[in-house]
């Protein structure tokens, strides 16, 4: 090989090394950890290789290259090409993403503030349980009339669903899914919306499960409430993590300016709150058709435990972060 042409690669080789590594990113999927100037050395780079190769080729008349650098150069070019120009990657692809790795990884990083509904609603839950075991005359202030004079009747009011399992699915869908929504919107109340709906969920579950126990009922209760509401209740406090973190923002925006803390923070709520959406909608699907069906409670409670450790595994495990490795498709020589 000519003196020339060995010079040329030797002071082109590192931008192609260079370029490669950036490629084999790309095609990992790791394009969140390539930085701003990343980005714009790839589009350098693609065009000066684009050029390399263009001038080796010109050479080549005259020298014969080796064949291995004219095929490193072209697949190199070619890899590039793909990644800078590809077409954006499909809407289901986006979703899944989120749903796999996304939404449970801003869950983790958020907990506290899920704790923190969780115990909001604790705390109503403990307070109507309590209060409804006695004093009959608080029940009227909390549950509807018709419901109260069902379960004195030795009756529950859910068995009603099964007549309209379909309609009565997508009316509880779409019910959770706007509470979840209001939720999250009332954390710009400094919390305080989002406060009261917690503990209200939670007076209201509490009361109704004291409710049921004075008149025999806990079981065909729990045997309802729980094989939904492991999913739909986590969603919930989900939903209130949401807007405790915007309150904070609000409350305590830390070293950032509160506008930019509530942006910050408006964007993992967002992720928390939409990633609710689908777990209401299996919730709202098992609540329509299994909870209330007449079978045998001890399944209820075994496919309740079975659906909160899914949940959880879901939620709390991460994912593969490490990306599949990419064989070199060449080196420079």
């Amino acid at each position: 090989m000519p003196q020339t042409i060995q010079s040329f690669i030797t002071s082109r080789k590192a931008r192609w090394e260079r370029l490669e590594t950036l490629v084999k990113a790309l095609e990992r999927g790791e394009t969140r950890k390539l930085g701003a100037s990343d980005l714009r050395d790839i589009n350098r780079l693609y065009r000066e290789a684009t050029a390399d190769l263009a001038r080796l080729q010109a050479f080549s008349m005259e020298h014969p290259l080796p064949e291995e650098l004219e095929t490193y150069l072209n697949d190199l070019v070619g890899r590039a090409y793909g990644q800078i120009y590809r077409n954006p990657p499909p809407a289901w692809s986006s979703l899944w993403t989120f749903l796999r790795t996304t939404f449970p990884r801003t869950f983790r990083e958020t907990w506290p503030w899920t704790l923190i509904a969780l115990s909001v609603f604790g705390f109503g839950f403990a307070y109507g349980l309590g209060a409804s075991l006695t004093d009959e005359a608080f029940i009227p202030l909390v549950v509807p009339p018709h419901l109260i004079q069902k379960v004195e009747g030795g009756e529950v009011w859910f068995d009603s669903i099964l007549a309209i399992k379909p309609l009565a699915s997508s009316m509880i869908m779409t019910n959770n899914i706007t509470v979840s929504f209001l939720a999250f919107a009332l954390g710009i109340t400094f919390g305080l919306g989002t406060l009261y709906l917690m503990a209200f969920n939670g007076l209201m579950v509490g009361t109704l499960a004291g409710l049921c126990h004075a008149h025999g009922l806990s079981i065909p209760f729990w045997s309802f409430v729980l094989p939904h509401g492991v999913i739909e209740l986590t969603a919930i406090f989900v939903a209130g993590a949401a807007g405790f973190l915007l309150a904070t923002a609000l409350l305590a925006p830390g070293d950032l300016p509160r506008k930019e803390a509530l942006i910050h923070r408006a964007r993992q709520a967002g992720r928390l709150t939409l990633g609710c959406v689908p777990l209401l909608v299996v919730a709202g699907i098992i609540e329509g058709f299994f909870s209330p069906a007449h079978v045998s409670p001890n399944l209820k409670f075994s496919t309740a435990v079975g659906l909160f450790v899914l949940l959880l595994s879901y939620l709390l495990l991460p994912g593969p972060t490490k990306a599949p490795s990419v064989s070199p498709r060449g080196s420079v020589p």
